[in-house]
Formats: C-alpha cells, sequence, structure tokens
C-alpha cells in the first residue's frame, strides 16, 4: 500500500488512522480527505491503493454514492476500499455488498489490536468483513419481516424521500413523479411495514438505514445509487417491452 487516502472528517481520528499505516509501512504516501469531493478528486488524479473511509454523515457528501461513482469511473479498479464504522442499518451494509468493498471493520465490536492486521489484509488482497457485521446481516436479512424482503426496489426508492416525513407534493418534485402516484406508493408502504401514522414510517426508514437524521440536515445514504439502479432496469424493462411489441 504505497497510495493511501484517508477520508474522515474527523481530523484526530484521521490522523491516528494516518499514524497507524506509517507504522506497517513507513514509506507510504498517506493523504487526508476530509470530503468525499476531495477523495474523489485525488482517486481520479494519481494511482490510489487503498481508501480507508467511514460511511458517516459528516463528510459533505455521501461516501455510498461517491463509491458507486468511482465504480464507474474505474470499472476494473485497483483501488482496495477498508470501511470503518460502528454504523449497523441493513441498507449501509448491503449498499456496501453490492459496491465490493473490500472490507468492512467494525469499530465498535473488533479489539483495536485487531485492526492492523485487516489493514494488511485488505492492502494486500484480501476481503474481510467483521464476524459482527456478518452475524448482523444474517439475522436481519433472514427475518421473514426483513424490509428488503417485503419492498420493491422502486418502494426502496419513495420511502428514501418520504422517510423524512416530507409530504406527497414535496416527494414528487424529488422524485419527478405525481404525487397521486407518491401517495399510492405511500399507503402500499404502511400497508407492507404495517404502520399506520406518517411518523411509524419515519421511524421505520430510520431505523433501516433509508433516512439519517443529523444537525446538517436529512441524508439519504446511497441514494444516487439506488435511485440510478433502479431506473437503469426500468429502462431495460421498457426497452424489452417495447422489442416484444415489435416482433
Amino acid at each position: 500500500m504505497n497510495r493511501v487516502i484517508i477520508l474522515k472528517s474527523d481530523r484526530l481520528y484521521a490522523e491516528s488512522l494516518r499514524q497507524y499505516v506509517l507504522h506497517l509501512n513507513p514509506r507510504a504516501s498517506v493523504t487526508i480527505a476530509i470530503s468525499v469531493e476531495s477523495a474523489l478528486e485525488l482517486m481520479v488524479a494519481q494511482k490510489v491503493d487503498l481508501l480507508v473511509s467511514g460511511v458517516g454523515y459528516n463528510m459533505d457528501g455521501d461516501v455510498l454514492d461517491m463509491l458507486a461513482k468511482w465504480n464507474k469511473m474505474a470499472p476494473v479498479r485497483s483501488t482496495k476500499v477498508l470501511i470503518v464504522t460502528a454504523r449497523r442499518e441493513y441498507r449501509v451494509l448491503v449498499a456496501l455488498r453490492t459496491l465490493a468493498v473490500d472490507g468492512v471493520y467494525d469499530s465498535a465490536a473488533e479489539v483495536p489490536e485487531t485492526f492492523s492486521k485487516v489493514l494488511q489484509l485488505v492492502a494486500g488482497g484480501r476481503r474481510y468483513w467483521s464476524p459482527s457485521i456478518v452475524e448482523h446481516m444474517y439475522q436481519v436479512g433472514s427475518a421473514s419481516t426483513a424490509v428488503f424482503r417485503l419492498l420493491t426496489s422502486f418502494e426502496q426508492v419513495v420511502l428514501s424521500v418520504i422517510g423524512d416525513g416530507c409530504d406527497n407534493t414535496a416527494a414528487a418534485r424529488e422524485l419527478n413523479l405525481s404525487p397521486a402516484t407518491v401517495s399510492t406508493v405511500r399507503r402500499e408502504l404502511h400497508r407492507k411495514l404495517g404502520v399506520q401514522h406518517r411518523g411509524e414510517l419515519v421511524r421505520v426508514a430510520a431505523q433501516h438505514g433509508f433516512v439519517r437524521f443529523t444537525p446538517a440536515g436529512v441524508v439519504r445514504p446511497g441514494f444516487a445509487m439506488m435511485r440510478a439502479s433502479y431506473m437503469a432496469r426500468r429502462s431495460k424493462r421498457n426497452r424489452e417491452g417495447s422489442r416484444g411489441m415489435s416482433e
């Protein structure tokens, strides 16, 4: 790991990680980025061997969407990605798995002494997900009421917007839909999730990581990635439907 980027807004935490890396490889070139935009610029400008990042809200951007953008820009990428986080929202973890992140280190459950080993494993091309994270995904994902098993991809996109408590008109503007369509999806979400009121829907959305309420406002982790994925599938279905009608 000759070139390393540490994406953390907490400079003290970032400096601690930098020292960890330099302890393992004194010759490494380690750069601290405090925003996703600056990290992406660095990754575009030079070959980066390892990106170490969290998935918090306070980095002036969404790490999940940044990683999705980077995957499109460099489909055959050599940059290894290690996520250091204590977050357990199922949707965020599924997004990290979809993005083929090389490592996810549970900073709340793992003892600090294991971090250097994990860092070396990921930098060396091995995959590592903390056992606590894997177990959590299994327990939540295998439950019969898991949100991802209940909702369509379109419903998940809509939930990411109305999950902040906004009304149908505001959500319609954000999603480029009609208020009537949003209202219909909202009723279906209430039915599937077993909630009665808008406040309960907000609670479920936050609990599963569709929205996150922060001092800076509402954050929707990976929303751009989720919407782009849904739109791509919808366009594909439309193209296949058009071909079927013309045959």
